[in-house]
């Protein structure tokens, strides 16, 4: 006797063959009977979950974007100093990149297209404005306790999301002729040297 998949069992298993699909041949070139038939199942079966490919695609970025961040950001212990936690985040950032290559690629995918279709850039933007706002609560308490410089915490935010996301695009769009774990850490430590009280 066979049992019925529960909806968001079949969710997870729709969103792994459109991962594989999307990062294979684009999301354009990408069709539901691809993904389809990726997971052996029909097109209605997809259908009964997502009403569009559209639909699909934002859903496995949101989907997919938490998860990735949610490992980022867990176990960051209360009692680390601002420094330490910001340390954390650069280097968790690093060990799940290592781990999600594929997931990776994907929001490379997604993110480009936010710069010709409005509905995609509102996701890229609330991504981009929840991981700022993550930062700048660290960095504001840095500040506050006096382990960091005065500055503006915002912007400074800004600038350790640009140095991830440089990080994360150039890996994908082209041919290192250095290692990107070293480099990164040199990035990390010249930031350091500008937020840091000496």
């Amino acid at each position: 006797m066979t049992h019925k998949k529960a909806p968001e069992d079949r969710k997870e298993e729709i969103f792994e063959a459109a991962l594989k699909c999307f990062n294979k041949n684009g999301y354009h070139k990408t069709s539901i009977d691809d993904i389809a038939d990726e997971i052996g199942i029909s097109k209605g079966g997809i259908y009964y979950h997502f009403k569009s490919k559209k639909n699909l695609f934002m859903e496995l970025y949101k989907s997919r974007v938490n998860r990735y961040f949610d490992k980022v950001t867990t176990s960051i212990h209360e009692k680390l100093t601002a420094t330490e936690q910001i340390r954390y985040l650069l280097k968790r950032s690093e060990e799940v990149f290592h781990d999600h290559i594929d997931v990776l690629r994907f929001l490379l995918e997604f993110v480009t297209m936010g710069s010709r279709d409005a509905e995609i850039r509102r996701e890229v933007t609330n991504t981009y404005q929840n991981r700022v706002e993550t930062f700048r609560r660290i960095i504001q308490e840095g500040i506050d306790k006096g382990f960091l410089k005065e500055q503006d915490a915002e912007n400074a935010s800004r600038v350790l999301y640009f140095l991830s996301m440089g990080f994360f695009l150039t890996c994908f769009t082209v041919d290192l002729d250095f290692d990107p774990v070293t480099l990164h850490q040199v990035n990390i430590e010249t930031l350091f040297k500008g937020i840091q009280k000496q």
